[in-house]
C-alpha cells in the first residue's frame, strides 16, 4: 500500500459491498459543523481534507484522499475536536482554542452507516465501527476497519458517508475529490475567518 499501511484484510470485500450499496445511496442537504485549531480555521484551508489526506483519520487512512470532518452539532464537532486529547489522556483544555464554523452542505451520493440495514449488508456492527482502534491500528501499520470503509466508499465514487460520532451523535465525512455536479459545501459566514 502506498500509504505506507498495510491493507485492512478484508478490504476486498468492504469495496464489493459498497459497491452494491451505491445504488442506495441518498443526497443530504443540511447544516453541518466544522471544529479546528484558528490556524487552520481559514476560508482557504477548512474545507480541502487537506490535513486528514496527510495525517489519516477515523474514516481514511493517512497518505491517502482528502476527507473532511464535520458533526450535526457544534456539540459533537467540538467532543469530536478534543478526542484525540483525550485519547492519549492529555488535558482537553490544551486542544483549546478551537473554531466552529457552520457549513451548507449539498452532497448527491452519501451513504448512511448509522442505518442498520446498511450496516447489516456491508457486514459491520456499529458496536465494530465504534470500537475500532484506527490510531493504535495506525502506529503499528496497519489499516483500520473504519480507515477501509471509507476508502472502499471513497473508490467506489461515494461523495460522503454519514457515521457514527463520539459522543452518540452524528457525524458526516464527505470527499472533495468525488463532489460532482451541484454537490457542495459552503462556509457561513465565511468573511468572519482569515
Amino acid at each position: 500500500m502506498a500509504r505506507g499501511i498495510s491493507d485492512h484484510p478484508d478490504f476486498d470485500q468492504l469495496l464489493r459491498r459498497i459497491t452494491t450499496l451505491v445504488a442506495h445511496a441518498g443526497s443530504l442537504r443540511d447544516v453541518v459543523f466544522r471544529c479546528s485549531e484558528p490556524t487552520y480555521a481559514t476560508k482557504d484551508d477548512l474545507l480541502t481534507g487537506e490535513g486528514s489526506r496527510k495525517h489519516g483519520g477515523r474514516w481514511n487512512p493517512p497518505s491517502s484522499f482528502a476527507t473532511v470532518y464535520a458533526a450535526f452539532s457544534d456539540t459533537t464537532a467540538l467532543a469530536e475536536s478534543k478526542a484525540h486529547f483525550l485519547y492519549y489522556g492529555l488535558d482537553p483544555a490544551d486542544a483549546l482554542p478551537r473554531t466552529i464554523v457552520a457549513v451548507d452542505v449539498k452532497l448527491a451520493k452519501i451513504l448512511d452507516l448509522t442505518d442498520g440495514t446498511v450496516r447489516k449488508t456491508l457486514g459491520v456492527s456499529a458496536t465494530r465501527m465504534r470500537g475500532d482502534d484506527w490510531r493504535k491500528l495506525n502506529r503499528h501499520g496497519a489499516e483500520s476497519l473504519t480507515q477501509a470503509i471509507g476508502r472502499a466508499g471513497y473508490e467506489s465514487g461515494l461523495e460522503g458517508l454519514m457515521v457514527p460520532a463520539c459522543d452518540g451523535g452524528k457525524n458526516v465525512v464527505w470527499f472533495p475529490g468525488n463532489l460532482r455536479g451541484t454537490s457542495k459545501a459552503t462556509i457561513r459566514n465565511v468573511r468572519k475567518l482569515g
